[in-house]
């Protein structure tokens, strides 16, 4: 019995010393972290002495004696644990780094270069630590010299992934760079890691320059000095990361030929060229595949030409032949794949072009009618087809019979985008009828929706209201605003500037004049009169500078100056603008494409 009581007694005592040391463990890392480090060396002492494991407390205790200056004490701690773990090179190396600081930095030479030298092969593991420890001591020089000792011990293993990193760390992009081009090279498994590390760290790196621009100097001197297959399709994937398609649809058409494809490669570069507005290259692309024959995307290409044609066009400045053109392709496109469900997308896009650019609402009512008949197991696109008829036929003046279509999608897709849009587009007609309070209650639901377009639009015009609409209790400005919009939907263009210039002059310095102006802008532009046009946008971006129309209107500027003025220089200055001055707008992207090659960046790539 006295056996076991002393025993208990023995497990109680041990327990509470463990309890004591843990919360002085805890109490000395506060310490630490507070910076306090007499105190927590005060600490870490006693714990030492108590045979605590060095391990525990080894990198608090060292950095605290660093923090110090206490030299001595330091090398001693790593001694002693080095006496413990003679093989762990961390040691080493924490000693060179402690004569380094204490400003012997010969010595610190020497022992970095023996404990360098002192690798053995066949042990990865050890070049990966010691290499690792050079590193968290901002020893990137030797963890560098450490890694390309370990290859030249193992040339069977690569260590090239770990010395791009440590170029990385030292700014050296060029050769960082390289080893990655070298490690595709001798591992092409590795390409998707090595893309996804570049994309992660190219931003990041230190040094100057364009540090995308030095990865495609260096891909495109070796593709074309090697040809390699690897680096093709890298320099693919770098290309559309940075919206250069038209030289992306070069390279994989090369890779197409090169490897025998079916053509998958570059169907997936025409959708995301496509989906990107970068129209040349995916009409490119499906011009390649629809020449290719294959049947897998046969008939999705030429769908798809004849709409990124359409939208080439419409996104541009553009004359009435040019959209009697578009019209002719579209008929040969009918005639040529037939009306069908596989062709229904097709005669959607026509029936939009026909109501609102050609200004043929019967024959778009037609179009879409039928679209709708022959939809009957695709409900989605049929609802696709009932919402751009809904929009015809409010364009044509009859909102109660758009309204009843927008009611019956909604109603059969609740839970769907689709059924959002078909809320918003019915929210919008009670805008243009000035029923501001029920508009607004629609678009507040609309803002929790799952489509970022739908949400967004919703809360673009849910703000136009709440921004307008209170500084007028009568809501007259607002009320006249809508109306304005309502007969630019309609294609009513002198009636729509008319009321815009009423509110002008009968609210003279109302928060609606950038919009207003804005709006005339827009008209002008759907009247072919582009130099109206772009004294708008100017009007907008240099007097309301400060308003959320600032970077459309400066964008509009830029790509007017570019298409009709033609005047690239100072296209290119109001491009710039826009990523100076507005970085976060949605225009950067197109804006930095377009300064890029109006700057002649892909005047130098390889046909």
């Amino acid at each position: 019995m006295k056996q076991v009581i002393l025993l208990i007694s023995l497990y109680c005592i041990t327990g509470n010393l463990l309890a004591q040391d843990r919360n002085q463990f805890k109490l000395a890392n506060e310490y630490y972290r507070n910076g306090d480090f007499e105190k927590s060396i005060t600490i870490y002492k006693q714990l030492e002495k108590e045979k605590i494991n060095i391990n525990s407390i080894y990198n608090s205790y060292l950095e605290s004696l660093l923090k110090l200056e206490y030299f001595s004490e330091a090398e001693k701690l790593i001694r002693k644990a080095q006496k413990k773990h003679p093989n762990n090179l961390k040691y080493k190396v924490d000693l060179g780094y402690v004569w380094k600081a204490n400003n012997l930095a010969k010595k610190a030479e020497k022992q970095f270069q023996k404990t360098t030298n002192s690798l053995p092969p066949g042990q990865y593991s050890q070049v990966n630590t010691l290499a690792s420890s050079f590193t968290y001591r901002g020893e990137h020089e030797w963890a560098l010299k450490a890694y390309k000792k370990g290859q030249e011990l193992n040339p069977q293993h690569n260590f090239r992934f770990q010395i791009a990193n440590i170029y990385r760390n030292l700014g050296e992009t060029e050769l960082m760079v390289d080893e990655f081009i070298l490690l595709v090279v001798e591992e092409p498994s590795k390409r998707q890691s090595v893309q996804n590390t570049l994309q992660n760290t190219l931003g990041r790196t230190k040094g100057n320059g364009d540090n995308f621009e030095i990865l495609k100097k260096q891909l495109l001197k070796e593709v074309q000095k090697t040809n390699n297959t690897d680096l093709t399709e890298m320099l693919v994937w770098l290309f559309m990361q940075q919206d250069e398609f038209d030289a992306a649809f070069i390279y994989s058409k090369a890779l197409d030929k090169r490897l025998d494809e079916n053509g998958h490669r570059m169907y997936e570069l025409a959708t995301i060229a496509h989906e990107n507005q970068a129209y040349k290259a995916a009409i490119d692309a499906y011009e390649y595949l629809i020449k290719k024959g294959n049947p897998t995307y046969l008939l999705e290409a030429k769908i798809l030409k004849v709409i990124a044609k359409t939208e080439r066009i419409l996104a541009s400045t553009h004359t009435k032949n040019d959209l009697e053109k578009i019209d002719k392709e579209y008929q040969d496109a009918i005639n040529e794949l037939g009306i069908n469900i596989s062709t229904a997308y097709l005669i959607k896009e026509y029936a939009h072009l026909q109501g609102f650019y050609l200004h043929n609402s019967e024959k778009a009512v037609s179009l879409l009618e039928e679209c709708i008949n022959i939809t009957m197991g695709e409900v989605e696109l049929q609802a696709e087809c009932k919402l751009e008829l809904a929009d015809i036929l409010l364009m044509r003046g009859d909102p109660w019979e758009a309204i009843l279509l927008y009611s019956q999608v909604e109603k059969d897709f609740k839970e769907n985008p689709i059924g959002h849009e078909a809320k918003f587009r019915r929210a919008r007609i009670s805008y243009f009828q000035g029923e501001f309070d029920w508009a607004q209650a629609q678009l507040d639901v609309l803002k929790a929706s799952t489509s970022k377009l739908i949400a967004n639009n919703a809360m673009d015009l849910s703000l136009l209201i709440t921004d307008n609409v209170g500084l007028d209790t009568s809501t007259h400005a607002m009320q006249m605003y809508a109306r304005a919009e309502f007969l630019a939907f309609q294609n009513k263009w002198e009636a729509s500037t008319n009321t815009l210039d009423s509110l002008l002059l009968t609210f003279s310095g109302h928060s609606l004049s950038d919009e207003v102006i804005y709006k005339k802008a827009e008209i002008s532009m759907h009247t072919k009169n582009y130099s109206q046009a772009i004294s708008y946008f100017q009007d907008v971006a240099e007097n309301y500078s400060y308003d959320i129309l600032a970077d459309d209107a400066l964008f509009q500027w830029a790509k007017l100056t570019e298409e009709y003025l033609k005047d690239n220089e100072k296209a290119q200055m109001l491009y710039e603008q826009i990523l100076l001055e507005h970085n976060g707008s949605i225009y950067t992207s197109e804006a930095r494409k377009r300064f890029r090659a109006l700057r002649g960046d892909n005047e130098n790539i390889a046909q």
